[in-house]
């Protein structure tokens, strides 16, 4: 598998996407390389490498996004991914693959199904509660945990909350960035991360990066709400082709 030429160009592309997506949007690679990669790399292989390959470049999206984060909000989410986390790395570790494809694709139907109904309530008086932001944060690390999406439940809070895009991108992904340092460190301790993995991972990373700036210089020019309606068409349709292969296998 490390030395198909073929993967590496799949794995390039799948790179540029994910990190397009979330540079449009602020948040989504995990997602999106999460339902592309198992097409062509082992189910649990490719949640290791995603998780691997995605802290340099969540440290280059908090980098860019560093300005005017909410840290009270921030630091009680991260409290709570660390007590989700070894959680979600348990299930991670003893559930089959093909209920791992079925909860990625789940995982990816409640988002889009949370994210559309908090987009309209985004203009709202209403105001979360105060905790939720812990129990934003536990969601997110057992998500990050066992199939490798942090960003659901973390992005349907700030979505709540009366922030302005800036904030929005500079909590979430402050958030993603410590969450992905939090889970590489535990995937390491539990012998996941091996030569392989180091090799998918560093041919991911660099295109990510790439479709990371691709997608601030196309994202000054393209209306973020229609974007984000086809992103989320696209990922219900692959997240319906996962449950439905999950179900098969």
């Amino acid at each position: 598998m490390t030395g198909d030429p073929i993967v590496f160009v799949y794995i390039g592309v799948i790179a540029l996407a994910a990190g397009f997506v979330h540079s449009a949007i602020g948040f989504g690679f995990g997602m999106v390389a999460v339902t592309l990669l198992p097409l062509f790399v082992e189910v649990r292989q490719s949640h290791v490498v995603i998780s691997t390959a995605s802290v340099p470049v969540l440290m280059m999206a908090a980098w860019a996004y560093r300005e005017g984060a909410d840290w009270s909000a921030l630091w009680r989410a991260l409290v709570g991914a660390a007590i989700g986390m070894p959680l979600g790395l348990l299930a991670f570790e003893w559930v089959s693959p093909d209920w791992l494809i079925r909860g990625t694709g789940l995982a990816i139907l409640v988002m889009v199904a949370i994210s559309i109904r908090n987009r309209r309530r985004a203009n709202s008086e209403t105001k979360s509660r105060p905790g939720s932001s812990w129990i934003a944060g536990a969601l997110g690390g057992f998500l990050a945990g066992a199939v490798t999406i942090a960003g659901p439940p973390v992005a349907a809070y700030a979505l709540s909350q009366p922030w302005e895009q800036s904030r929005f991108k500079a909590f979430l992904n402050q958030f993603l960035c410590a969450v992905a340092s939090y889970k590489v460190a535990g995937l390491a301790v539990r012998g996941f991360i091996d030569q392989e993995t180091l090799v998918q991972s560093a041919a991911l990373a660099p295109m990510a990066i790439l479709g990371i700036q691709i997608g601030a210089m196309f994202s000054r020019r393209l209306s973020t709400r229609r974007f984000q309606t086809f992103v989320a068409i696209a990922l219900v349709a692959v997240a319906i082709y996962f449950v439905v292969r999950g179900a098969g296998e």
